[in-house]
């Protein structure tokens, strides 16, 4: 990982655009390169940031910390991130086998998407790609978590065939409570 010439077959999303949104035929899901690493930090800070509001300036602070330690993450994780015309527009990662996730299960956490990149598929194509690389090595299924507050990504998880599972539902920070989903693979 760490290397955008290690996640092969790049994805890209087919010529038909999700429902209002712009084609996205021009949207590459790909690694990070290790230069491009805190900008992915910058881009998930952004990106839940409207969310702070919701958590006390402490609580905010040691989330912000959190979600911003991209390097972290890839000791266990996947980060996938979208490229559209040279810029980064969202990010994901994946846990191919998360302490979280029983055996057989992959975990998506910290899907992120600049609230003015929202609405053009590209939470979509990079949770398809994480479903696309799950799949691939066999899993069972595919969970996540979502505050009950981000009601554009429950709707797209949900749009994707998640279902609601309450036993993965837990409390990642204070004051920040997440609802579980699951998809069978």
């Amino acid at each position: 990982m760490g290397n955008a010439a290690t996640l092969q077959p790049t994805y890209r999303e087919p010529d038909r655009a999700p429902r209002g949104s712009a084609l996205l035929s021009d949207l590459v899901i790909r690694h990070p390169d290790v230069d491009e690493l805190e900008i992915v930090a910058s881009l998930t800070v952004d990106a839940y940031a409207e969310y702070a509001a919701h958590m006390s300036p402490d609580a905010w602070s040691a989330f912000a910390h959190d979600i911003a330690n991209v390097a972290g993450r890839m000791s266990d994780g996947e980060v996938l991130v979208a490229e559209r015309a040279g810029d980064l527009v969202g990010s994901l990662t994946r846990y191919p086998n998360w302490r979280g996730a029983q055996e057989g299960s992959s975990s998506l956490r910290m899907l992120a998407v600049p609230p003015h990149e929202r609405g053009q598929g590209v939470g979509r194509a990079l949770m398809l790609r994480a479903i696309e690389l799950s799949r691939a090595e066999g899993k069972d299924r595919v969970v996540m978590t979502v505050p009950p507050e981000m009601t554009t990504a429950r709707d797209l998880v949900t749009s994707l065939g998640f279902e609601r599972e309450s036993s993965l539902d837990h409390t990642p920070a204070p004051g920040v409570h997440a609802q579980g989903y699951e998809l069978r693979l």
